[in-house]
């Protein structure tokens, strides 16, 4: 747990435990609310809850995952031991594409992604049109070699409230190859809630 508190750097993922990956997310990610100023003085207020956990991580794209009714449930076969990475890639081995394993490896790196955001990409529906996912922002830091975007997605066009929805590592920069609007953090807030 240590290794992802003060996480720079990806894990084998031969070391993946996701027994402690749900323990790093609750204890380091979930127990605080994140507000961040753009520039045009957009708010981006972000909050984690435990039921995003696994689709956080992507492990959803498993069927025995997708399988469940009940987040929560998943969480909880997590702590028991009954769900294991290396016995979900084991069944389903074609589930693993470099990009799942890239989201796994690199979940240790979302609390320096969050407490480091200087730059949000604005969501534009006129230059990604065919993306599988659904986001309003991607956040990124520059403090992290390898990009890395945590994409949020609006909950609300009255309220700024945002949920994760997924962990991106950028290896071929496609999204800066795309100029969308870039937006720079100038405030940053992270409170215990």
């Amino acid at each position: 747990l240590k290794v992802m508190i003060n996480g720079d750097k990806k894990i084998s993922l031969s070391k993946v435990d996701l027994k402690e990956y749900l323990k790093f997310y609750k204890t380091e990610i979930c127990s605080f609310s994140y507000k961040y100023t753009l520039e045009d003085n957009t708010e981006i207020i972000l909050s984690f809850k435990e039921e995003n956990f696994s689709h956080l991580l992507g492990l959803h794209k498993f069927k025995k995952i997708n399988s469940y009714k009940v987040s929560l449930n998943i969480n909880n076969d997590i702590i028991e031991n009954k769900i294991i990475l290396k016995d979900l890639i084991s069944k389903e081995k074609n589930i693993l594409t470099p990009e799942l394993k890239d989201r796994i490896v690199y979940f240790p790196l979302l609390k320096k992604l969050l407490y480091n955001t200087d730059t949000a990409l604005k969501y534009d529906l006129n230059i990604i049109w065919n993306s599988k996912i659904e986001f309003s922002f991607l956040l990124k830091t520059e403090r992290i070699s390898v990009i890395v975007y945590l994409a949020v997605k609006k909950i609300s066009e009255t309220k700024k409230v945002c949920i994760p929805v997924s962990l991106l590592v950028d290896r071929n920069n496609r999204f800066s190859k795309m100029k969308l609007k870039e937006l720079k953090i100038i405030g940053r807030n992270i409170e215990k809630k």
